[in-house]
């Protein structure tokens, strides 16, 4: 889901791009392309309503401020691994696909502000392991860890390469690009005034065992480009040196040289994932009619074209080998602006959980499933209970959202309602929309 601020709350920040990016929450993504369930948070991710809080808590610059270049030491994990950390960590099945979500910052919508900035607004790069060091080096595992697990030292891959422009994301702003967005995007529910936060939806590998931590590092790198020794136009592809590769004694597979380089800028966040048992698997669910939904509220609606490839940034350095449990290897598909098509955070258009059982003899079998739908509001179902929650608006920070259950669907069969309220994600001032959000859930008997 996305966030939401007023447009004079954020008009006060683009003055200045001092602001930078982090991981701001984490959440599962349904076969339907919404997103579904508790929020997770990086590490150290505290609420902005936080006595003390300040944006040098969650970000994670590298190199550190006031060096340069960098010097081989750097850390990606800025906080430590804590099993019952104070927000908690994200939930989800092997193979399942989760949205990783930042906030833009005028970094996207307003590229003037940094005209030698990469023209894909940077490359998110996301490395998985099961065995993360309790000091991650930042030499060892970017453009080390690759696709197959075979690079480097071995404990991790290469999960996802995204562009940190999603295409649609934008915050509030009088920029060209802040506007046409929501304007190209209103038809799905996208307003000037509240911002729709970027997002990398991120497919999990599917051999990630039931009860273990699945660490991802989410890692972009920002530099100041000399335009004398780059092709400015290509990097929309990602096509750009990064500065490790010549410290190393490495040769860039482009054949940069660090005078491509202006400027040092990188970014980190660290994410935990508790890994669960899986309930029916995404195959399964479309085999049963469970496939995206294109016409979807846009601040709970995943990006289509990221949920079908995890690589949307070439890599040569990384190579191409095919390895079926990180997902299809196979380019995500961009546009000339900049790739995909949605956004999350707060939505009036939710997921239906609906458990089916059927008995099937001889012998008797009975089979549960679950099945993802989205359906407007006002769609009257036989036997639903249903209730409405109406978010208010807060004129203080942002609210975390207050969860109840550690999981998306309440545990016991019946014909109860989990309701899940929209969050917001970032910034300084919020003023969500009063949204009204329904979870159903039935139970349907047949005989086979």
């Amino acid at each position: 889901m996305k966030s939401t601020f007023t447009l004079a709350g954020v008009l006060a920040l683009t003055s200045s791009t001092s602001a930078h990016s982090w991981v701001e929450q984490v959440q599962k993504i349904a076969p339907n392309g919404t997103m579904v369930g508790p929020l997770g948070y990086a590490r150290g991710w505290v609420p902005r309503t936080t006595a003390g809080w300040g944006d040098k808590i969650p970000q994670w610059l590298l190199p550190l401020s006031g060096q340069s270049a960098y010097s081989g030491d750097e850390i990606l994990n800025k906080y430590p691994f804590q099993a019952n950390p104070s927000q908690p960590m994200l939930q989800a099945s092997a193979g399942d696909h989760i949205a990783i979500l930042h906030m833009e910052n005028g970094h996207t919508s307003l590229p003037q502000n940094q005209p030698l900035k990469p023209h894909n607004r940077g490359t998110i790069f996301f490395y998985g392991t099961s065995k993360p060091n309790a000091q991650e080096k930042l030499f060892d595992v970017h453009l080390r860890w690759n696709r197959d697990g075979t690079g480097g030292d071995k404990r991790g891959v290469l999960l996802a390469t995204r562009n940190y422009d999603d295409g649609n994301c934008y915050q509030p702003n009088s920029g060209q690009i802040s506007t046409s967005r929501a304007q190209k995007l209103a038809s799905d529910g996208a307003q000037h005034g509240r911002e729709l936060i970027c997002q990398s939806d991120v497919k999990l590998p599917s051999d990630l065992a039931p009860g273990s931590i699945y660490t991802i590092y989410w890692y972009w790198d920002w530099p100041d480009l000399n335009a004398k020794a780059i092709n400015m136009d290509a990097t929309k592809n990602g096509i750009y040196p990064w500065a490790g590769t010549f410290m190393r004694g490495e040769k860039d597979p482009h054949g940069f040289t660090m005078a491509a380089i202006a400027r040092n800028e990188s970014y980190a966040s660290t994410i935990d994932i508790k890994i669960t048992s899986p309930a029916l698997s995404g195959s399964k669910l479309k085999a049963a009619g469970q496939s995206f939904v294109a016409k979807q509220n846009i601040y709970s609606m995943a990006i289509e074209s990221q949920m079908k490839s995890n690589y949307q940034v070439n890599i040569d350095a990384n190579g191409a080998a095919k390895n079926p449990s990180n997902g299809d290897n196979n380019p995500v598909e961009s546009s000339a602006s900049t790739a995909p098509t949605d956004a999350p955070i707060g939505a009036t258009q939710s997921p239906i959980t609906v458990t089916k059982t059927v008995t099937v003899a001889p012998p008797a079998v009975t089979k549960t499933e679950t099945v993802y739908l989205s359906m407007p509001a006002d769609t009257s179902i036989l036997r639903e209970t249903v209730t409405s929650h109406i978010q208010s608006q807060p004129t203080n920070g942002y609210q975390p959202p207050q969860l109840t259950s550690q999981t998306s669907q309440p545990a016991s069969p019946t014909t109860s309602v989990n309701d899940e309220l929209p969050a917001a994600s970032g910034g300084v001032y919020i003023a969500p929309v009063p949204t009204a959000v329904r979870r159903r859930r039935w139970r349907i008997a047949r005989a086979l």
